[in-house]
């Protein structure tokens, strides 16, 4: 039942986020606290709240500018955590690195939230009557859905694609495996260099970590 709790809980984080309230249950040390009660790992998700809570501190929205999905990080953090305790620091950097990397495609489901908003708002100025209240509760609903489905759906796609890499690791963390995620993820960063479009630059260093992947 907790965890139908949790579930509901995702969109009310995406309402609060993006679409009204404002009042804070959104922000990742809150997230871990709530979810910490609801799942039973009070200690692992502060922990998880902190590290995500430092992450949207440093990534300050501007103008129209969409922050990163911190909230969901924490969001997934917890639930993977409670789902799967770990006790070993690489099964803890490996989860964190696919929840750093499930955060783009969820941030980019919030434009099709916009997207279909803006459509709203376009279709009732063109008939030449605009309902307030409707485009309010449109938004609200539709902005509760995105959070509810995308949060759940990406924490799904982060636990089987970790129940994968987990099973197939190879635990002999030697200097060459190292050496090519330094390159990796220096490469990563001079891709953000480069004038394209910032999925793009995205799907490239993913395909290059599927790559690595392979290669190792």
């Amino acid at each position: 039942m907790n965890i139908v709790f949790a579930v509901l809980y995702a969109g009310i984080i995406s309402v609060d986020r993006f679409a009204a309230f404002n009042v804070m249950l959104s922000r990742p040390i809150v997230i871990s606290m709530i979810m910490g009660l609801l799942l039973g790992n009070s200690m692992e998700c502060f922990y998880v709240g902190i590290i995500f809570e430092a992450v949207g501190l440093v990534d300050v929205p501007f103008g129209t500018r969409v922050p990163k999905e911190d909230s969901f990080g924490a969001f997934a953090g917890c639930s993977l955590l409670s789902f799967m305790p770990q006790a070993h620091e690489p099964n803890y950097v490996l989860l964190f690195l696919l929840i750093l990397l499930m955060m783009y495609p969820v941030t980019l489901s919030l434009y099709i939230t916009r997207a279909f908003n803006k459509a709203l708002y376009v279709r009732q100025q063109r008939s030449g009557r605009i309902y307030p209240l409707r485009l309010l509760v449109t938004g609200f609903c539709f902005s509760y859905m995105r959070g509810v489905i995308f949060y759940t759906l990406g924490t799904f796609i982060i636990y089987h694609i970790y129940i994968f890499l987990h099973g197939s690791r190879n635990t002999d963390m030697n200097f060459f495996v190292y050496a090519l995620m330094l390159f990796a993820f220096l490469s990563g960063y001079v891709l953000r260099f480069l004038s394209a479009k910032t999925y793009l630059k995205y799907a490239f260093f993913a395909l290059g970590l599927v790559i690595g992947w392979v290669v190792l």
